[in-house]
């Protein structure tokens, strides 16, 4: 989101919205410096200011970085909890049911094609001498996937498992759900 032909994207943004937008997408801990020069903004003192905030509301974690100044990283943990907030708010228990059975029949379907009883089992197999590295290649791309609904699924569960409290707690949205997002992409 630099200035390499990105530049419209901050048209209509101050500069404080435009660190929020840049520090509530990092996947991974990042300098006050990186995320003022992503987020196209001049003054340091502005971006650093701006990632406390977020740090002060929870949004953001301050850390320790490897040069031993701060840097900032997401809060998995909220992340994770707005996640299954969404899954519960936009979905109905019995479209999270049924995510979570195809989900499980694409991997029954793997562990068939694979012959095999895991995910681990079928990362075991990458080094066997029979395969070529096309062959290597679509094991580790449905290793991907694999981990990817794995983690989906737990997502899923815990979307039920707290479905009727969390409903309970934001009234108005008890009705069935309208939505038609596959949840297992």
């Amino acid at each position: 989101m630099t200035d390499r032909g990105l530049g419209s994207w901050t048209d209509d943004l101050s500069a404080r919205e435009r660190v929020r937008e840049i520090a509530t997408t990092l996947t991974e801990a990042r300098s006050v410096e990186w995320v003022r020069k992503e987020a196209q903004v001049s003054a340091w003192q502005t971006a650093k200011d701006e990632l406390e905030m977020l740090v002060e509301f929870g949004q953001l974690q301050a850390v320790d970085g490897d040069d031993g100044h701060t840097k900032y990283a997401p809060n998995y943990q909220l992340r994770y909890f707005s996640e299954v907030t969404e899954l519960i708010n936009t979905h109905t228990r019995e479209e999270l049911r049924e995510e979570i059975a195809n989900i499980q029949s694409e991997i029954d379907e793997w562990k068939t094609e694979y012959e095999v009883e895991s995910r681990d089992e079928l990362e075991s197999t990458l080094a066997d001498d029979g395969l070529d590295s096309t062959a290597i290649r679509e094991r580790n791309r449905i290793l991907r996937r694999w981990e990817r609904y794995e983690d989906n699924k737990r997502l899923l569960k815990h979307a039920l498992e707290l479905y009727d409290d969390a409903r309970e707690l934001y009234p108005g949205q008890n009705g069935p759900s309208n939505s038609s997002i596959p949840l297992s992409q």
